[in-house]
């Protein structure tokens, strides 16, 4: 039998599963990143997030189309609208897809875990997992917080984290930089054009 603790473990950069496994397909100034393009990408994406990580062959179009759902998931709550019903019904697959139980982890432990047991594969059980982390959020997180890169050439997703809830770009660094840039090049360009029209 294999355990998953129902409590969703956020990344080392703080965000849920569901928001890191999204982003596995990202753009970079409008050009596609696919980080899980194959076989051995998915295992190692899976292993960095410590979720099984074998027997994977064959998995690799249901895991994009699970992402799909989750992406088409973010965009509705992002955009303030409720997700498509085809989606959610998506998501009760994955989370149906492992028949098991619940059991108490650690019982004897001053904290003791919730955690469901399933006689399953890696993929089912790992699309689970991501089902689960989502599923978790909409039914506890604070939905206004789940955002999308305001960069158009972007598409990250991430939790905003931030005190006020007004984080726009999914890395100042480098989308909310570029943005800044591009919008300061353009007022200047469009005052120099006036200027040079001017009677």
């Amino acid at each position: 039998m294999r355990l998953v603790t129902l409590a969703d473990a956020p990344g080392a950069d703080g965000q849920p599963l569901f928001v890191d496994f999204v982003n596995t397909l990202h753009w970079y100034e409008g050009v596609p990143v696919e980080l899980i393009g194959t076989d051995a990408e998915l295992a190692a994406w899976l292993a960095e997030h410590n979720l099984p990580a074998r027997q994977l062959a064959g998995c690799l179009p249901a895991f994009h189309e699970l992402r799909e759902r989750v992406r088409s998931i973010i965009q509705a709550l992002a955009a303030g609208r409720l997700p498509l019903a085809d989606d959610v019904a998506a998501l009760n697959a994955a989370l149906a897809a492992p028949a098991g139980q619940l059991v108490l982890v650690g019982a004897d432990t001053p904290r003791p875990q919730l955690a469901f047991g399933a006689e399953v594969s890696d993929a089912r059980l790992c699309s689970f997992q991501v089902a689960l982390s989502l599923a978790t959020f909409l039914e506890f997180g604070d939905r206004r917080r789940l955002k999308l890169c305001a960069n158009a050439g972007c598409g990250f997703a991430f939790l905003d984290t931030s005190m006020n809830a007004t984080r726009r770009w999914c890395d100042m660094r480098y989308c909310g930089n570029r943005l800044k840039v591009r919008a300061y090049r353009g007022r200047r360009h469009s005052r120099a054009t006036k200027e040079a029209y001017a009677p």
